[in-house]
């Protein structure tokens, strides 16, 4: 016997782009809590943060015309919004503007003119996310993993084998949201080109030979004579790691030595010396 399958309505595909001067985010969850009461719209999400320019907005007025998609937009500026407005027509796009009536509202309740200063609002949410995303970057560009992107990082740290460079960038990843990268400097191998010419902030992390001695031993399960625990080795070994740093412009060098994670760390924020 047959049995006749119904299917529901299919649900229809809108494209929605995000605009906004700021990350985006709450943008994000407030349309997404409005499009879930409507069953039938499968949304596809598309974020622009950081828009700054008409330039930027004509860009996305043009792929929303494109894809007859609708255009929801959280932007501070005034001027910014005028435009959307005013291009909106032109180009046959649907826009729903979350920021400026309820701004309007406000300044004419309270007689009083708003700030007009994109991302002053971090939700506890939105934080959490870039937290994230933070500790996310830096487990990936650790040791020198991740050099494609080495751009991206709020900060740079090279060094030798155990200066800290890990535990350090960890610390400043989870108690500052830095978005950290490490670097290692091996005897006899070139560095990345990028660590001279990329325009980021860089620190280079150095150590007294004794006591990086005393530590390799001490992380080594069998201590043997190898250059990697042999003082003499370990003194050229900082010696070519000094070469490398005063190549590099403007890097900020911490001595490490007898310093606990969270003083070297102080001191790359601080921008000193260190010990």
């Amino acid at each position: 016997m047959n049995v006749a399958i119904q299917r529901g309505p299919s649900k229809r595909r809108v494209h929605v782009f995000i605009v906004s001067d700021g990350t985006g985010g709450t943008a994000e969850r407030v349309i997404s809590a409005v499009l879930v009461q409507f069953k039938r719209i499968k949304p596809i999400f598309k974020r622009f943060p950081y828009i700054k320019t008409k330039e930027q907005i004509d860009n996305i007025l043009a792929r929303a015309e494109k894809r007859e998609g609708i255009v929801i937009y959280s932007v501070v500026s005034q001027e910014l919004r005028n435009w959307i407005d005013s291009e909106k027509t032109e180009r046959n796009v649907l826009t729903v503007d979350l920021l400026g009536p309820l701004m309007e509202r406000m300044a004419k309740l309270w007689n009083m003119i708003p700030a007009f200063h994109p991302g002053l609002f971090r939700g506890p949410a939105e934080e959490s996310i870039r937290l994230a995303e933070s500790i996310d970057f830096t487990l990936k560009h650790d040791d020198g993993d991740g050099i494609e992107t080495l751009g991206r990082a709020d900060i740079i740290i090279i060094g030798v084998s155990r200066t800290s460079k890990t535990p350090t960038s960890l610390y400043l990843s989870c108690n500052n949201n830095l978005k950290v990268a490490n670097v290692p400097i091996i005897p006899n191998v070139e560095p990345p080109k990028k660590i001279f010419t990329l325009k980021r902030r860089k620190v280079g992390l150095t150590i007294a030979p004794e006591r990086l001695a005393f530590i390799r031993r001490k992380r080594l399960k069998y201590a043997g004579s190898t250059d990697y625990i042999n003082l003499a080795a370990i003194r050229k070994e900082l010696e070519y790691s000094h070469e490398i740093f005063r190549q590099i412009n403007g890097l900020q060098v911490i001595d490490v030595t007898n310093s606990s994670i969270e003083e070297i760390a102080g001191n790359i924020l601080k921008g000193g010396r260190g010990k």
